[in-house]
């Protein structure tokens, strides 16, 4: 294995890569097929807890799939990882939220939010206590600390006290394959898997408190009975993560069962065609590190309502409607806007494609990129 001068050994955690649909997975799965297609120099170890399906990750020669069977579960990151960094004389280990305490190796860690301490009432206790203890603990003995957004920035300075000059903002970019699907035929192929009917409304992400999905079934029910001549449903795609049964029953309670559909995971293959086919996404959350889904649906051009409240924003700039998030009757309203108003829903369309097309991967990685080269030149921390 070729180790020039110039070139750097860096590890990633790569595990989020196997699991299903998330922000994480998201990030890390283009994160690491970027940094291949624009980083031949520098050797990289795709850390991982079993094998991956073929096809999954890069397969440049200086990409390594490196698997680390799990044998203290989720100490895998504070045991195993900093082992098998020290031996494989790894420069820099980029790892997710929990960064390992000792090992001798330059750490960064990724901090894509802190919903956890700012809406504790929406997480399970369990994982609020891990993350609120390891969390502090970690952005202090990391080299450098990478977020999403100015916002999720903002929130680690107030709350864990962490020096600007070492939080970098590497925001996300949007898949090549969030594109507006024109082909009638492979939209009608992609709602009948799914049985969707159109119209619809639609909204996506992991179904949990912090997403605000109660709320919008309460804008949807105040939306249908102030305007029955409008003909769309409500259709909510998203793996169940928890606090799901009473969302569920705020279907039952608004008599909507027949106009709510809930789809379950969708596959990344056919997320731009729901995307394309929905007449307004709507994605209300409470809190974002940065809000993803706005974006993708943005770069199918459909129009979208989301909230003004933390980096959403930033993100979505003037080419969305944002709303209070806590406001039933501004989500409603803004939900109306666009289904009555055609010539809204143009501008926001064209706002949205021009806006998505500023945030790409490879910016994403060259950033990133750029973090690892400075965190190299530091020197090691003690094991």
């Amino acid at each position: 294995m070729n180790h020039g001068p110039c070139s750097l050994r860096i590890g990633i955690d790569a595990r989020t890569t196997l699991s299903p649909k998330t922000g994480d997975r998201t990030y890390t799965l283009n994160l690491v097929r970027a940094l291949a297609q624009i980083d031949a120099e520098n050797e990289y170890f795709l850390l991982l807890d079993r094998a991956p399906p073929p096809g999954l990750l890069p397969e440049a020669l200086n990409f390594h799939p490196l698997v680390i069977p799990t044998f203290w579960g989720r100490w895998w990151t504070m045991v195993q990882v900093p082992l098998v960094a020290r031996r494989a004389r790894m420069d820099v280990l980029h790892v997710q939220y929990i960064a390992p305490p000792w090992g001798g190796t330059r750490v960064v860690t990724a901090i894509h939010d802190v919903s956890f301490a700012v809406l504790p009432e929406t997480f399970p206790l369990k994982d609020r206590l891990l993350l609120n203890f390891f969390i502090p603990l970690s952005a202090s003995s990391a080299a450098k600390v990478i977020t999403l957004s100015a916002s999720s920035k903002r929130d680690l300075i107030e709350r864990y006290g962490i020096a600007p000059e070492k939080i970098v903002i590497t925001p996300c970019g949007v898949d090549e394959t969030m594109r507006r699907v024109e082909d009638p035929q492979v939209v009608a192929a992609v709602l009948r898997r799914y049985g969707i009917t159109p119209p619809f409304i639609l909204s996506v992400g992991l179904l949990q408190p912090r997403k605000n999905l109660p709320r919008v079934v309460d804008a949807f029910a105040r939306l249908h009975e102030r305007r029955p001549d409008l003909p769309q449903r409500l259709v909510v795609a998203g793996r169940v993560g928890w606090g799901v049964e009473s969302l569920r029953e705020r279907v039952r309670a608004r008599r909507l069962e027949d106009a709510v559909h809930f789809v379950g995971y969708v596959a990344d293959e056919d997320l731009p065609a729901l995307y394309s086919a929905a007449d307004l996404f709507v994605y209300p959350s409470l809190y974002e590190g940065f809000g993803l889904p706005p974006l993708e649906a943005m770069a199918c051009g459909t129009p979208v309502v989301t909230s003004n409240v933390s980096s959403i924003p930033e993100v979505v700039g003037d080419a969305a409607l944002t709303v209070n998030p806590l406001d039933v009757e501004a989500i409603a309203g803004a939900m109306e806007q666009i289904l009555t108003d055609t010539a809204l829903r143009q501008m926001l369309t064209a706002r949205g494609l021009e806006r998505a097309r500023g945030f790409t991967w490879e910016k994403t990685a060259r950033l990133t990129l750029d973090v690892y080269r400075e965190v190299a030149k530091q020197r090691p921390s003690s094991p």
